[in-house]
């Protein structure tokens, strides 16, 4: 009967071993890819904690080789450049548009919180302040 409890056990935990899948690791060459991949729309921009996601309403942004960055809106684009890099065991997402309307707003250093193929969760935190702004692309 011990033997048979304990075999139970043993395949219960190969099981839930095989079963867990490990998050996959952040790095700036995996996340240069998924923002390459598709059309990224703002769904969140909140800087200090004001919601200022609108600024960026009906913008589409692409992420280019070369670390060009067009966010277009009609007739409107706005150009960037973009980068993404390791700094303290973290993944930054570097943003630099034109003096353009309100884009200067996303002139940051990101870190990334977390991404998927469809969503991408930033942080910034100021040097001056520590202010805590955050940002978010979703798959357009």
């Amino acid at each position: 009967m011990k033997t048979i409890k304990f075999l139970a056990l043993v395949l219960l935990a190969i099981t839930t071993v095989s079963s867990c899948k490990k998050d996959e690791k952040i790095s700036p060459s995996n996340s240069a890819a998924v923002l390459q991949d598709t059309s990224w729309k703002v769904t969140l921009f909140s800087e200090d904690g004001v919601n200022e996601t609108s600024y960026f309403t009906g913008y589409s942004f692409d992420f280019m080789d070369g670390g060009i960055v067009k966010a277009t809106s009609g007739s409107n684009t706005v150009n960037g450049t973009w980068s993404t890099r390791e700094d303290s065991g973290k993944t930054k997402l570097d943003l630099n548009f034109d003096d353009v309307n309100n884009f200067d707003e996303l002139d940051e250093d990101w870190e990334i919180l977390t991404q998927n193929s469809s969503k991408i969760e930033l942080k910034h935190v100021s040097g001056g302040d520590n202010s805590i702004d955050l940002l978010t692309f979703e798959k357009n």
